[in-house]
């Protein structure tokens, strides 16, 4: 809520400069928005399910049924025929800036407004990260060329109900502070991409022991990787503050501030590919998925917005 103040501190300056006085006239208006969104920092989880041992992630890919199914240089690894959990790994993308749209029905009661409205935001994030845990950071493996897993854009349809209090002036000035509640159906495009090193690089099998150079060739370059969009619908609040100048009767123009806050994002995919294979795992082989979680998604708005009386 700190970022809010030099919102309500606006707000403020025009409750003194435009002193109360009797509301504008009850009923209906619609409204438009458009403007820019701005994205914070956003921090990510990443978990799911596949063949190979959490307690050694180098080794894991002996575990691989699928690229070893006569389970050759197991030993010791506990590798089961049904496909483990793995995770969370963590990482964190930078914030992103893109455009708010919207419209807006509501009705005006003297000094409040009750609204609906619906506004389409999206934010290009654009940003990398490695995922880690407190014991592996693959980025320091050198099995791996890359890793990496992204965020490109996060695109959102809400629909919010919104209560408005407007400080009615002498002036053509009305300064107003509200609050809202409702829904957004949020999709992330989320990338990943682990590709593993050459054969020179790769030494998950033993090249001394039976069979284990053909394996490390089977492997070498291999890929793991999905390019996603992942989809969920959140439950939401906002606060608002703007003015707005009464261009004529039934016209009015100005600025909005908004601040949103929506709980927990979860969506699940399965890989493009798996080590080079399909995205299943065991034995016998299931379909297995990955999930991406983030504890809440904000953002920033500041809007022109028009309003028609009727």
């Amino acid at each position: 809520m700190f970022y809010l103040r030099p919102t309500f501190v606006l707000v403020g300056m025009m409750l003194v400069i435009f002193p109360c006085q009797a509301s504008a006239a009850d009923g209906w208006y619609m409204g438009m928005d458009l403007g820019v969104a701005i994205s914070p920092d956003v921090d990510v989880e990443t978990g799911g399910l596949d063949d190979w041992t959490p307690s050694n992630p180098v080794l894991s890919p002996r575990c691989d049924v699928t690229l070893n199914p006569d389970r050759i240089q197991t030993e010791g690894l506990q590798c089961r025929d049904d496909p483990e959990p793995w995770g969370p790994m963590k990482e964190s993308f930078d914030g992103g800036l893109g455009i708010l749209a919207g419209v807006a029905l509501g009705y005006r009661m003297g000094n409040f407004r009750i609204e609906g409205e619906y506004f389409y935001r999206n934010a290009a994030h654009d940003d990398t990260d490695v995922p880690r845990t407190a014991d592996y950071d693959p980025s320091t493996d050198t099995q791996f060329a890359i890793v990496q897993d992204a965020v490109d854009d996060v695109l959102t349809h809400n629909f919010f109900a919104n209560l408005y209090y407007d400080f009615h002036s002498d002036s053509k000035f009305t300064p107003y502070l509200g609050i809202g509640v409702g829904l957004a159906s949020v999709v992330v495009e989320y990338r990943t991409l682990w590709h593993r090193n050459g054969i020179s690089q790769t030494k998950v099998f033993d090249n001394n022991l039976p069979g284990g150079r053909e394996l490390n060739e089977k492997l070498a370059g291999a890929l793991l990787r999905d390019r996603a969009k992942l989809s969920d619908v959140m439950f939401g609040y906002q606060a608002l503050a703007g003015v707005d100048y009464q261009v004529s009767d039934p016209v009015s123009i100005g600025l909005k501030f908004r601040w949103a806050d929506f709980g927990e994002f979860k969506d699940e995919s399965h890989y493009d590919s798996l080590r080079n294979h399909a995205s299943v795992a065991g034995n016998p082989p299931v379909p297995v998925t990955y999930y991406v979680r983030t504890d809440d998604i904000q953002f920033w708005g500041v809007s022109l917005n028009m309003k028609y009386a009727f």
